[in-house]
């Protein structure tokens, strides 16, 4: 049974949404572009507690799944609303794309987060060095797909590419932030889509 917990540390009363419900056609994938702890932090905190873009769920590195927002409720994005209501959103802990300190041979993110582990290297969008996603976080990931699939109707379909989808607004099923323009960066190359193909959903 997929276990969801709760984020302790966050009132969602007080987060920042739209509190309709909305029939929703797609799930989006993207980065929290910054460690698990300190993005909940930013969710609370940034614009003085008016952040407007909440996740439904939030997937840890270690694969531990967190529901922040209701899945009929919906948040901005995009700044689109008739795309933003139609998205359950799903938060990927990951540094997203990395930088290498020519001096010290160390990578970090774009805010200075450092990255212990190996790379995934590949050249996209400008950039080189990406943090990788784990074996049990992609699990996760599918294993939550399937239960939002079921839970809220929506096809059980994949766009198995981080490259840029015209008229993704218009698919129904599972896509990444990166479909949608090609100034996102997330989900990285180093996603493994292959595990929603493997497992069927």
């Amino acid at each position: 049974m997929l276990e969801i917990r709760d984020v302790e540390t966050i009132d969602k009363k007080s987060l920042n949404h739209v509190g309709r419900k909305y029939k929703k056609k797609q799930i989006l994938l993207y980065d929290t572009k910054r460690r698990i702890d300190d993005f909940v932090s930013k969710l609370k905190y940034r614009k003085d507690g008016k952040y407007e873009d909440i996740p439904h769920f939030i997937v840890s590195k270690m694969g531990d799944i967190y529901q922040v927002l209701h899945m009929d409720y919906s948040s901005v994005t995009f700044g689109d609303h008739e795309l933003d209501r139609k998205q359950i959103k799903i938060a990927v802990e990951n540094l997203g794309w990395l930088q290498k300190n020519t001096i010290t041979g160390y990578y970090s993110n774009w805010i200075g987060d450092p990255h212990r582990t190996e790379p995934f290297i590949r050249s996209w969008r400008d950039k080189f060095y990406w943090d990788r996603y784990t074996d049990q976080q992609t699990e996760s990931i599918v294993n939550l797909c399937e239960y939002i699939c079921e839970e809220k109707q929506i096809d059980k379909r994949v766009v198995s590419s981080h490259g840029y989808i015209e008229k993704i607004d218009k698919f129904k099923g599972i896509v990444c932030k990166s479909n949608f323009s090609n100034i996102y960066t997330d989900i990285n190359p180093s996603f493994n889509f292959k595990k929603f193909l493997d497992d069927e959903i």
